[in-house]
């Protein structure tokens, strides 16, 4: 039978909805095909055409209850050749996405199971998708509408719908109405990035591949996640990539970047590894970066986009790209200046000096003059200011000084804070929040010796004379209100002792509890009389308690039978001299006597 075409003319678009909203829900085309099947509501970025029928299809009429009827349907189970026909065309400028299909269908022979396929193409079917296959109604009109389509169309793009009908008895109508196609319509910015433009120009017929930014977080900075950042914030994203087709796709390569608007250029670009998704599945990624080239923010609106290429493992390997994106606002306007790139020691020593530096940054369009930053921490005692002077706008200066830990201090990690101050001597805060210039650094103490009072009581354990061992026997008491380590030593003894030895010269002692040690003196042969030493008690490096000791040495006095040696060395050898002496003067003299007397 000789095939037969049935078309109505291309009518006007009828603007009836306005693109307000780049992303907002709207009808692209409806036709209600209960009259003349003209296209009753049309997005002004999309032109419709009218119904058209297709091949042996004979009887077109457009019935006020039915809607579009006509006769002459494909009588086979297999290769239906007869359909209805639809057009919708991009308007140059604009993307859209198809979301919804729908429409009432209804067939005049309840003796038959007519069947219908809804399928798309963007190149007059000389390919095509099928979206779905059903029964047609023979009792009462039944709609259909089919569910996350996400059929994706460039400016210029043409989309064919055609609605098969086949497995028809002889004679047999079958009629729709009501049809109508709902999506999104987005204005393509003139000065979009060839990249996203490219990924657009390939496209996802199918919807497979879908790519979404789900989250925004400013991890460190004084932005507002989604809604504007500033210069040196750090950024985490969160990033979806769904396979939503039937098949794999393989050598997904998941792409992103910061672009200026108004510089129409990158400021940050970058790439991922590639991967795989098997059909159904998803990956979700985490995208970090940050603001680092501060003069780079000088305009105002950016766009983050996010970006998937990949092939479809099927017969032709088909490209498919999906994209993403936000628009964000860098905050550049205020008079705000940060701290950036802090370093500092994570643990220092009590009693010790430690550096700290870091860019001082202003990240407004203005001057600011005799900034200083302040740096407190009350319980180590730091209250200093440092000046740093003027710095121009999106320009930084350096903090680069030098703070002094008490050497007195609990083992323990310390907050210390770091402000940023302007002229007037008021710590910078933002515009949009109020937040203040305000940075913390810790730092862990280490080496540390928490001081504490002792009360010191000694007394003669053992000797006392010359050229003997002479015991002291010290009684430390930790007079503190918490534990303390300590160390003793002994001083000022060298005029009458050679050497001391301790028992126990280092110990920790609880509150109220104490300790006796003993002291050992080696004391010279010539001592004698009293003398004097000290016992010192250290605690935390600090000297916490001196305690004087008096001792008397009594002299050692040995006869001539006990001479020998070294019993003529020191004072000793003296004393023996002079004893000598007498003695033969003694001789001498009784010699003398006994020779005047025999005269």
């Amino acid at each position: 039978m000789k095939a037969k075409i049935f078309s109505l003319s291309v009518l006007s678009i009828l603007a009836l909805v306005i693109l307000i909203s780049g992303v907002s829900a709207v009808t692209l085309a409806d036709w209600d095909l209960t009259t003349d099947g003209v296209a009753t509501s049309v997005d002004t970025n999309v032109n419709a055409s009218d119904l058209g029928v297709g091949s042996t299809i004979s009887g077109l009429i457009f019935d006020p209850t039915d809607g579009a009827t006509a006769s002459g349907w494909n009588q086979g189970a297999l290769g239906p050749n007869d359909y209805y026909e639809v057009t919708l065309t991009i308007v140059s400028g604009f993307n859209a996405i198809i979301n919804l299909i729908s429409f009432d269908h209804i067939s005049n022979d309840s003796t038959t199971s007519m069947s219908f396929d809804v399928k798309w193409s963007k190149d007059n079917f000389v390919s095509s998708t099928n979206i779905v296959s059903g029964e047609a109604s023979t009792t009462t009109s039944s709609p259909y509408s089919s569910t996350n389509t996400n059929i994706a169309l460039s400016g210029g793009e043409t989309f064919y719908l055609r609605i098969f009908g086949y497995n028809a008895d002889a004679g047999e109508t079958f009629s729709i109405k009501n049809l109508n196609i709902d999506g999104t319509v987005t204005a393509i910015p003139t000065n979009q990035p060839d990249e996203i433009t490219s990924c657009s120009a390939t496209g996802d017929s199918n919807g497979d591949l879908d790519i979404k930014i789900k989250d925004i977080n400013v991890m460190k900075g004084f932005g507002d996640d989604d809604k504007f950042w500033y210069p040196l914030d750090e950024i985490e994203v969160e990033i979806e990539v769904e396979n939503n087709g039937d098949e794999d796709i393989d050598d997904i390569v998941v792409e992103w970047g910061l672009y200026d608007v108004d510089a129409d250029d990158w400021i940050i670009d970058d790439e991922e590894n590639d991967f795989n998704l098997k059909d159904g599945k998803d990956n979700t990624m985490y995208i970090n970066f940050k603001l680092e080239d501060v003069d780079d923010f000088e305009n105002d609106d950016y766009v983050f986009y996010v970006w998937a290429n990949g092939e479809i493992d099927d017969a032709n390997n088909t490209e498919v790209c999906a994209s993403d994106s936000e628009e964000i606002e860098i905050v550049n306007n205020d008079d705000f200046v940060v701290l950036d790139n802090i370093e500092y020691p994570a643990t220092a020593s009590c009693g010790s000096e430690i550096q700290i530096t870091a860019d001082v940054w202003n990240v407004g369009d203005s001057d600011q003059d005799d900034v200083t930053v302040v740096i407190f921490n009350s319980e180590l005692g730091i209250n200093k200011i440092v000046e740093i002077g003027d710095i121009n706008d999106f320009d930084n200066e350096i903090l680069d000084t030098f703070i002094e830990i008490p050497s007195d201090m609990e083992e323990k990690t310390y907050a210390i804070s770091l402000k940023v101050f302007d002229d007037d001597h008021d710590v910078y805060k933002t515009d949009e929040d109020n937040d203040e210039s305000k940075y913390f650094i810790r730092i862990t103490l280490e080496n540390c010796f928490v001081s504490s009072p002792a009360l010191v009581s000694a007394n003669l354990e053992s000797g006392g004379k010359a050229g003997e061992e002479l015991v002291v026997k010290a009684t430390i008491t930790n007079s503190g209100t918490k534990s303390a380590d300590y160390t003793i030593k002994a001083a000022g003894y060298s005029e009458w002792a050679d050497s001391v030895s301790i028992d126990q010269s280092v110990f920790t002692l609880d509150p109220a509890s104490s300790k006796e040690v003993l002291f050992t003196f080696s004391v010279e042969q010539d001592a004698s009389g009293e003398n004097q030493f000290n016992i010192e008690v250290i605690s935390g490096n600090k000297l916490v308690a001196t305690q004087p000791v008096q001792i008397e040495i009594q002299e050692t006095i040995s006869g001539f039978a006990g001479i020998t040696g070294n019993v003529f060395e020191g004072k000793n050898k003296y004393l023996w001299g002079i004893g000598i002496l007498n003695v033969i003067l003694i001789v001498f003299i009784i010699i003398v006597a006994i020779r005047v007397a025999k005269r």
